[in-house]
């Protein structure tokens, strides 16, 4: 058929073993019956056309209690039987956060690619191949998958990927890459701005990380009225203090000190919460030591980590 010659042609790879990593908190079975689906049939699609011989999927559960049952595992790995090797939970039994729990789920192999997905996630067929073509080219360490229906703003090189840093949503690792900074750090960032912070030092390291805008995965983002994301208090404050840990990290004390001056803590309450907690543990010496170089790699603009190709609306 005529469709057939329109199939993109991948990256030749030797990577043959891959680790999913899905970190959970207080997810619904439903939710993650979904997921698996569209995680065995990429998983797959990368079987078939890049020759992957093995493929393990990892739960790592920071809920206060299992949101997975026993029941629910069988029933887990059922739908994943024949496709991947092993569909394994660990109930962490403590709050780890999105990048302490992906550094524990990393810990427990040693396959060649760690793919870090959120568990609110939708993979395409071919979005796993995409990912390990481009991680298949020298000197890449991580690339992110192409976020739908609402893709991230920042900008990327059309033709190479490469951009200043990945998302966490769905990105893959070289692991060689991931181990060579020792993962995420899940102390200053463990849930916002991990990804900044981990693409930043990865660079730092020598090596690039891409954007693939063909490894599409669907995101559910909870959309507000106007069409801009929604967030929670909660949310808000983590980035907030996450922003602060970047700006002191790689050397940006104007930007510090911008952002701590404009701050009005009537207008704004959770910010200033943030802030106050920032000063807190700087007093205590809790805070990320500069690094050297970080000049060369960040692309703080315009209040982001990056310059961006358009805003969200609202």
């Amino acid at each position: 058929m005529a469709w057939l010659d329109r199939i993109p042609q991948w990256q030749a790879t030797s990577f043959r073993s891959v680790a999913i990593q899905v970190v959970l908190f207080e997810n619904d079975i439903s939710q993650q019956q979904r997921l698996i689906g569209g995680l065995a049939a990429t998983a797959r699609f990368a079987r078939t056309h890049l020759g992957v011989e093995r493929v393990f999927l990892r739960y790592g559960d920071s809920s206060p209690q299992r949101c997975i049952s026993d029941d629910d595992l069988a029933n887990l790995r059922s739908l994943g039987r024949g496709v991947f090797d092993e569909v394994s939970y660990t109930f962490f039994d403590a709050n780890l956060g999105s990048s302490g729990g992906s550094n524990a789920l990393a810990a427990l192999g040693d396959e060649e690619v760690i793919w870090v997905i959120n568990p609110d996630t939708y993979p395409s067929p071919p979005a796993l191949a995409e990912l390990l073509s481009t991680l298949s080219v020298g000197g890449v360490g991580a690339a992110e998958g192409r976020q739908m229906p609402i893709e991230h703003p920042k900008d990327y090189d059309p033709i190479t990927g490469a951009t200043a840093w990945v998302s966490g949503f769905a990105v893959a690792f070289r692991r060689e890459a991931f181990d060579a900074v020792h993962g995420f750090d899940s102390h200053f960032f463990p849930m916002y701005c991990d990804d900044v912070d981990i693409s930043w030092r990865l660079r730092l390291a020598g090596w690039s990380v891409r954007y693939v805008p063909r490894a599409v995965i669907v995101h559910d983002k909870p959309i507000a009225a106007g069409g801009s994301v929604r967030w929670s208090d909660e949310a808000a404050r983590s980035s907030h203090l996450a922003r602060l840990w970047l700006y002191r990290r790689y050397g940006r004390p104007d930007l510090e000190a911008a952002f701590l001056a404009a701050v009005d803590p009537i207008e704004d309450p959770i910010a200033a919460d943030a802030i106050a907690e920032y000063r807190r543990r700087v007093d205590l010496g809790d805070a990320p030591d500069a690094l050297a170089g970080a000049d060369e790699i960040t692309m703080f603009q315009g209040g982001h980590y990056a310059p961006h190709r358009f805003g969200y609306v609202g």
